[in-house]
């Protein structure tokens, strides 16, 4: 799988973060589900360190974009 470099993706006006946050983590679970299904119900350790670790960047880039939000509204 090729990813983009993050300088070289455009600004989409359509979409939200929250919106997208819900879907990456509904993404996570369905794979988490996927691969418990191929491995009788259980996950390897580097397996599910690896959906952590995911789940966990995904709280910070929400945190992140909170921060962001709060700051660029913020009333003098």
């Amino acid at each position: 799988m090729k990813y983009k470099h993050f300088d070289e993706i455009q600004p989409n006006h359509n979409t939200n973060f929250t919106m997208l946050y819900f879907a990456a983590c509904r993404s996570l679970c369905k794979l988490e589900a996927a691969i418990r299904r191929t491995n009788g119900g259980k996950l390897t350790f580097r397996q599910a360190w690896l959906l952590r670790r995911i789940q966990h960047k995904l709280s910070q880039m929400a945190a992140s974009w909170k921060n962001n939000s709060i700051k660029r509204y913020k009333t003098p």
